[in-house]
């Protein structure tokens, strides 16, 4: 009671301005600001100070050891958080959130030792202002339009550079408004060019700032008409062109070479008397007439069926033209092979035996390795290697360029020939498919039937992959035994397609039709192509002609071929290839009221070619040779 009116006589006192002098007193349970939790006395605080500029807008978040947290907006300004902390005891700062990632001070963390703590947060430097740009490659003169975040259009034209004449060139472009750096983007083609195909394969979606190479936008010919002379004017229709092949491998630029046989008038310089081989470069739009004399002298013999090299630059045909090369005077079909790197010499024979001597029987349906280097081919002549007397029977030849030598490949096992044509040769030229009626190739054969067999070159042996899953023998089906069948080879050399109406190659075939199988010589399985979605059978014969020989990319992946079916996604007398891997079946073609050629596809299965009675190129009304974009792999020519 006392010490209340001490204290309330004090009070009074200094109300009325009187100084008194008044013992010190301290009460428990009150702190130094007048809170009700117990005294800090000897408390010291941790503050964040950001160092580098803080943008309009910019909110950076920090939290202490101890849960505490503040939130900058200012550059310079120490902002503290709200409980101090005692000597001793130990702290941690970090960032939990901002638009850039903050370096700390070395004291972020600590103990507290009589002193407070500002950290201080370098945040880099503020973001700029970017324009998305990349580049666009595709047909030159192509007109699309790009959109950008789903608002923002900019038209896009695809000139061609100076100095240059390529059909395809590359594009620079950059949209017209700026988006702050960090900023995510979304870059979509809005409108294509008129028949073509364009795809953002590079870059679609990202954050600015991007590098010069970080987003790039692709466009193709959806169907590109190749038989067609190097300025247009001349186009090969369907009806005198035919045999299109295609080739070009990753390294070349995938599917820009194709060869065709045509006897219109104007291709290449040619008089249209005589159907001749030609050769085009898609890149540069050019036409070459290769089935011609060293001086550019077309065949005076029809020539035709073209094969092309996977990498495009040699192609090899058969011909019964005599002028071709000097001393032809066999007066057969022979085999020649063209080289796009040595065209002042025109063609060299390649269907002749030791020291260059001359076929004494017709030779044909040549094959190439990728690079040319090796050829298989059909002949009856009897001269080409031992094994062989007579002229009336077709045998299979393998031949090494560089060495000048042939090999036997359709004989038995005293390597003695018994008849076999159309060779299909794997990419290293190590490995052969071929068909023969023989049953004398290997042994065990007793079904009294055609089959196709593989033959392996290194370890010189064949192989009969014409069986059912189980390993048994197939039917006959609803063909005849001798039928003529062309079997295709995958570029890798594991895989071999070819077509048959047996009933017992794969279980569950009940549709009665020709259809397209697929085997895997390493693991004998076996897979029927020509199916819809969920396997269904085909309605119909698949290929479209019998025995047509269907085409594998290299890897063995994708099969195309020609179908009568009406239930795989087109009408009959369309292409399609088959994903044998994921199970799908993608149209090629789609038209109606017309026929296809046997098609072939690129070795990474991104173009399939084939001829057609329907104009599919909107920049032309004719029919003709056609390289349809599959969009299963890039353009040949959109890189990283």
């Amino acid at each position: 009671m006392l010490l209340e009116n001490m204290l309330s006589h004090a009070y009074a006192l200094r109300a009325l301005g009187l100084a008194l002098l008044v013992p010190s007193v301290v009460v428990a349970g009150c702190d130094s600001d007048g809170g009700t939790g117990p005294a800090t006395t000897g408390a010291h605080y941790v503050a964040v100070t950001v160092t580098s500029p803080v943008g309009p807008g910019e909110v950076f978040g920090f939290a202490l050891s101890d849960g505490q947290k503040v939130t900058v907006t200012q550059s310079g300004v120490s902002t503290r958080f709200a409980t101090g902390l005692a000597d001793g005891v130990t702290y941690s700062v970090s960032e939990t959130d901002g638009p850039r990632t903050c370096n700390a001070s070395a004291n972020r963390s600590g103990t507290i030792a009589g002193a407070d703590v500002d950290v201080t947060m370098d945040c880099g430097a503020l973001p700029g202002n970017t324009a998305l740009h990349g580049t666009v490659r595709g047909p030159v003169g192509s007109q699309l339009v790009l959109q950008l975040n789903g608002g923002a259009d900019l038209p896009v034209t695809i000139a061609q550079s100076a100095g240059t004449t390529d059909h395809y060139d590359e594009q620079a472009f950059a949209f017209g408004t700026t988006q702050p750096d960090g900023s995510a983007y979304q870059l979509t083609v809005k409108t294509p060019p008129p028949g073509q195909v364009c795809v953002v394969y590079k870059g679609a979606t990202g954050t600015l700032p991007v590098a010069a190479t970080a987003v790039r936008v692709g466009c193709e010919h959806t169907y590109n008409h190749v038989s067609r002379s190097t300025d247009s004017k001349v186009l090969g229709t369907f009806f005198d062109s035919s045999a299109v092949v295609i080739g070009g491998n990753a390294t070349s630029g995938e599917g820009r070479f194709v060869a065709f046989v045509s006897s219109a008038a104007g291709i290449g310089g040619s008089t249209g008397a005589k159907r001749q081989v030609f050769w085009r470069d898609i890149l540069k739009g050019e036409t070459v007439l290769i089935s011609a004399a060293a001086g550019g002298v077309q065949g005076d013999g029809d020539s035709g069926a073209p094969a092309i090299s996977q990498d495009g630059s040699m192609v090899a045909f058969e011909s019964y033209a005599t002028n071709l090369v000097a001393n032809d005077v066999n007066a057969v079909r022979d085999v020649f092979v063209w080289d796009a790197n040595n065209r002042a010499s025109g063609v060299k024979r390649v269907s002749v035996g030791s020291g260059g001597v001359e076929a004494d029987g017709d030779s044909i349906e040549a094959s190439l390795s990728s690079d040319g280097k090796v050829i298989a081919f059909s002949s009856r002549a009897s001269n080409l290697a031992p094994g062989v007397s007579g002229v009336s029977t077709f045998n299979v030849y393998r031949r090494d360029l560089a060495a000048g030598v042939n090999t036997l490949v359709s004989s038995d096992i005293t390597n003695v020939g018994v008849g076999g044509t159309h060779p299909a040769l794997s990419a290293d030229g190590k490995r052969l498919a071929f068909y023969s009626f023989s049953d004398a190739v290997v042994p065990g054969d007793a079904n009294g039937l055609w089959d196709i067999f593989v033959y392996d070159h290194a370890a010189a042996t064949k192989k009969r992959v014409s069986l059912t899953s189980t390993g048994a023998e197939r039917n006959q089906g609803n063909e005849s035994t001798s039928r003529v069948v062309e079997p295709a080879i995958s570029g890798d050399g594991r895989y071999v397609a070819y077509t048959t109406t047996a009933t017992n190659v794969v279980p569950g075939d009940t549709n009665g039709f020709q259809d397209v199988f697929v085997v895997d010589t390493q693991t004998n399985a076996v897979q029927r192509a020509s199916v819809g979605a969920g396997g269904a059978e085909g309605n119909a014969d698949s290929p479209a002609g019998q025995g047509e020989r269907p085409s594998l990319s290299h890897d063995g992946k994708w099969v195309a071929f020609s179908t009568s079916t009406t239930n795989l996604g087109t009408a009959a007398g369309n292409v399609v290839m088959h994903d044998r891997v994921g199970g799908e079946t993608r149209v090629v073609s789609n038209q109606m009221g017309s026929s296809v050629t046997a098609p072939s596809i690129s070795s990474g299965a991104a173009y399939v070619a084939f001829g057609t009675g329907k104009p599919l190129d909107g920049r032309f009304t004719s029919t003709g040779m056609f390289v349809g974009f599959t969009q299963a792999g890039r353009a040949w020519w959109w890189i990283d």
